[in-house]
């Protein structure tokens, strides 16, 4: 994540000027949403992996999710909700999920 994040601080992903996404809904066992993602990757085996403690209850808690299945779940323009456009360059959106450019340290 942190090449987007690169990428939009440096004004180099002003060309697009929306993208679509999907949201991905997560919750803890106790029904509470993260307020924080701690941290999130990809396995050897393709599966993309979410991890947060939840700040309700303490648990600490992975959300494991098949890559295929993401590409299946990607919106298309025909079936695009409306809540999926994003503004570009949001400058608060990259530092809450505590991105940081490539190179550099917090």
């Amino acid at each position: 994540m942190d090449w987007l994040a690169f990428f939009i601080a440096s004004g180099r992903l002003r060309a697009a000027q929306h993208f679509m996404y999907e949201r991905i809904q997560l919750s803890c066992e106790c029904g509470s949403q993260p307020s924080r993602l701690r941290e999130v990757g990809l396995s050897a085996d393709r599966q993309l992996v979410i991890y947060w403690r939840c700040s309700n209850c303490r648990r600490h808690m992975y959300i494991v999710k098949p890559l295929s299945e993401c590409v299946r779940e990607c919106p298309t323009e025909e079936n695009e909700p409306a809540s999926a456009m994003a503004e570009p360059a949001d400058p608060r959106f990259f530092p809450g999920l505590s991105a940081r450019a490539p190179g550099k340290t917090a």
